[in-house]
C-alpha cells in the first residue's frame, strides 16, 4: 500500500474573528554577489552626484596646475 503525503495547506490566522492569510514573507537578499556591490556603489555615486562633480573638478584643476609649465 503506497504512503500518501498530505497536501500542504496555506497557513491561516484568525484576526478579529475572521480567517485571514498571513502576509508573504519578505525576500531574502543575500547581498554577497558582485552585482549587489556594484549596484550599491552606483547608487551612492548617483546619490552623491554634487560631491562627485566637485571631486572630479578638483582633480581636473590639480592636473591642469601640474601640467602648467611656465618658462
Amino acid at each position: 500500500m503506497p504512503i500518501v503525503d498530505p497536501i500542504p495547506q496555506a497557513r491561516v490566522v484568525r484576526k478579529a474573528g475572521q480567517l485571514m492569510t498571513p502576509p508573504p514573507a519578505p525576500r531574502s537578499d543575500d547581498g554577497d554577489s558582485l552585482g549587489a556591490h556594484v549596484r550599491t556603489a552606483l547608487a551612492y555615486a548617483i546619490g552623491l552626484w554634487p560631491l562627485t562633480c566637485v571631486v572630479l573638478l578638483l582633480c581636473g584643476l590639480l592636473i591642469m596646475a601640474g601640467n602648467n609649465s611656465s618658462p
